[in-house]
């Protein structure tokens, strides 16, 4: 499902409307809502209004956060997930007790992995669809998570987290695989900005090469597009 919004804000905002509307309906169900959280820059507007004006609009006793990707630094390194999404929802809405489910991006890339992957095998366990809604983003070359084009991790089968290597700063990561995403009942894709519209015209024409693509078929999705981004997708 593909939602063209003016800009960047209203992306955003859109945004954090899915996922006070996802936690209403998972909270009133099962009596917890299990967010995915995306790292980078384009979720951190999302994360700011759900601190500040949406922030009574939500239960957060009873959210339990989880990571799709996390670089391998500590979590106080700038270049961490965790880092950006602590300083954005988890400090100012004074959260407490084990609902931050984290990727512990300073131990060593396969241990982290594998212990993630323990954790994300243990929710899937529990109920299914695992996660309520999946926050992900989309780069320039169609990479989603830490998946980027031609990555292993895309043909995995059985491991729900893996360590990948990627052609980025920093290259090591741990990221959901596509057995962790499938597990979604919404993945929500936050695309803005003009350097992504030629991905995102591929991913809508079919092409799944685009990890972006072939993520946006495992579970029920919808693109929050700003204008710049969709400006070469048919009108």
């Amino acid at each position: 499902m593909l939602v063209r919004l003016k800009d960047a804000d209203a992306v955003a905002r859109a945004a954090a409307g899915a996922i006070v509307e996802s936690a209403f309906k998972a909270i009133h169900e099962h009596g917890e809502f299990r967010l995915v959280l995306a790292g980078g820059r384009t979720p951190q507007a999302t994360y700011e209004l759900l601190a500040t004006e949406l922030r009574e609009e939500i239960d957060w006793r009873r959210v339990i956060f989880f990571f799709g990707d996390e670089r391998c630094v500590g979590p106080d390194d700038p270049a961490s997930n965790y880092r950006m999404a602590k300083e954005t929802l988890f400090d100012p809405l004074k959260l407490q007790g084990g609902t931050v489910r984290r990727m512990a991006g300073e131990l060593s890339p396969d241990n982290a992995a594998a212990d993630y992957d323990a954790e994300i095998k243990t929710a899937i366990a529990a109920r299914r669809p695992a996660f309520d809604l999946t926050l992900l983003g989309m780069g320039a070359e169609g990479h989603t998570a830490s998946l980027f084009p031609g990555s292993p991790a895309l043909e995995e089968a059985t491991r729900t987290v893996a360590h990948v290597t990627v052609p980025a700063d920093p290259p090591e990561r741990l990221t959901m695989t596509p057995v962790a995403l499938s597990a979604s009942r919404l993945i929500v894709f936050l695309v803005t900005g003009k350097e992504k519209a030629k991905a995102l015209a591929k991913v809508f024409g079919g092409d799944e090469e685009l990890p972006a693509a072939r993520v946006s078929q495992l579970a029920p999705s919808r693109f929050l597009v700003d204008g710049p981004a969709g400006s070469k997708l048919p009108k």
